[in-house]
């Protein structure tokens, strides 16, 4: 059986989540060797981590899956996007 986590700390995790590593380390990292390998482990953690916080919420598991798969790759794509406006804003 999976771990039961209350509401707010699955709120509180998937905040941090999208805007600590999609504004701030992601970018960093893409700026950085073994950064892309690095953002991948962590998509593959945040997507286990997302299921099981929706695991309990009685959601069919394929849904359940889709939904956190979507929400780790939610900063992946937040951080490309910053990663890229930053490089833009230093060569311009």
């Amino acid at each position: 059986m999976l771990l039961d986590f209350p509401n707010w700390f699955a709120g509180t995790v998937t905040i941090v989540a999208l805007i600590g590593l999609g504004i701030f380390i992601y970018p960093w990292l893409l700026a950085r060797r073994g950064g892309a390998g690095a953002i991948g482990a962590v998509t593959v953690l945040l997507s286990f981590l997302f299921y099981v916080f929706d695991r309990r919420n009685d959601v069919p598991i394929p849904v359940s899956a889709l939904l956190a798969l979507l929400w780790a790759v939610a900063p992946v794509v937040a951080g490309i996007i910053v990663h890229r406006l930053q490089r833009k804003s230093a060569t311009g």
